[in-house]
């Protein structure tokens, strides 16, 4: 119980965003990393697929998706490692945001306000940093869903987001930042659903 509450105090106080601070800019690529081609729904050559952020703000879009239908559901789970003293010391803890968009036209387009998840709540800093979409898996994504019990399988608390009023997907309705998983230990992630992994943050290095 100890443990626990240790754990929740922790993800009250250092919840952020697993890309920047909050005077920060971020902005990479997203590539199918099955090969070089890259998979079925993302086509390295042809789909623009990017995130940026800054501060508590993420956006993640995309064009050129193939195989999907207007209204599917994308899952992106961001990930990083925090340091913010007092609460958590160096080396630091790793968390992780599960974030919803759907698919209109070949194209996706995420906006997420991470305050909703605490984000913004004290001094921190974010590093080794990751972001990894995957299809629809309907099971994993729901407030109380399977990302919550693999968080619990890896010794963190799953934090649902019980903002009154967030932001919401305009199909579905659900959220769209279903909740943090929050860390105690340096590298610890969020696993992804179990559905096809389509992008993560790289790059793209074609010859002319």
């Amino acid at each position: 119980m100890r443990r626990t509450l240790m754990i929740g105090a922790l993800a009250i106080a250092v919840a952020a965003p697993a890309f920047a601070g909050p005077k920060d800019q971020t902005k990479d690529s997203l590539i199918g990393t099955q090969s070089l081609a890259g998979n079925a729904t993302v086509n390295n050559d042809t789909t623009a697929f990017s995130m940026a952020s800054k501060g508590c703000k993420v956006q993640i879009k995309a064009k050129g998706l193939t195989g999907t239908t207007d209204g599917d559901i994308i899952i992106c789970v961001a990930g990083a490692d925090v340091i913010a003293p007092p609460a958590l010391n160096a080396p630091g803890a790793g968390n992780g945001i599960v974030m919803l968009g759907e698919v209109k036209k070949g194209g996706l387009g995420i906006k997420a306000d991470l305050t909703e998840v605490g984000c913004g709540g004290a001094n921190q800093i974010n590093f080794n940093g990751t972001l990894n979409c995957y299809l629809d898996d309907p099971a994993y994504r729901t407030p109380a869903g399977t990302w919550s019990t693999l968080c619990a399988g890896q010794g963190m608390l799953a934090v649902a987001n019980a903002q009154p009023d967030p932001a919401t997907l305009k199909v579905s309705g659900e959220n769209v930042i279903v909740g943090l998983c929050q860390g105690i230990s340096l590298g610890q992630r969020l696993p992804g659903p179990a559905s096809a992994l389509i992008a993560a943050r790289g790059a793209r290095g074609f010859v002319e």
